[in-house]
């Protein structure tokens, strides 16, 4: 099994989740959330609440055994958490915050899967 708890509290750990910002703050720029630093704003509050939530729940999705499952469940609690966030920060209607999460943590996701899979390869 992947050791996900090392390498998230490592300098490539945190490399990573700090490139995952700037590709969900790209992303929210792209699809004309908001403006360029209004949107980073928002993308660092949400991906802070998401990534406090799913520490919180870390023990739960780590209890999936199987990585691709645990990598899914952090992927639906992200869309879920920083959703809810959007709403609450920017006062927009659900679906257009949900839409724009779900955009957002696609890209990040989809670099994070990317980078998971390298490991498997080598």
């Amino acid at each position: 099994m992947f050791p996900f708890t090392e390498l998230i509290f490592s300098p490539i750990g945190v490399g990573l989740l700090v490139l995952m910002l700037l590709l969900e703050w790209l992303t929210l720029v792209q699809i004309k959330w908001q403006p360029l630093f209004r949107a980073l704003g928002d993308a660092a509050i949400a991906s802070t609440v998401s990534a406090i939530v799913t520490l919180l729940l870390g023990q739960l999705l780590l209890a999936l055994v199987n990585p691709l499952a645990v990598i899914v469940a952090a992927f639906a609690l992200a869309v879920a958490v920083e959703g809810f966030v959007f709403m609450l920060i920017r006062k927009r209607k659900a679906a257009a915050s949900y839409m724009a999460a779900l955009v957002a943590n696609t890209v990040s996701f989809i670099f994070f899967l990317i980078f998971y899979l390298s490991f498997l390869v080598m």
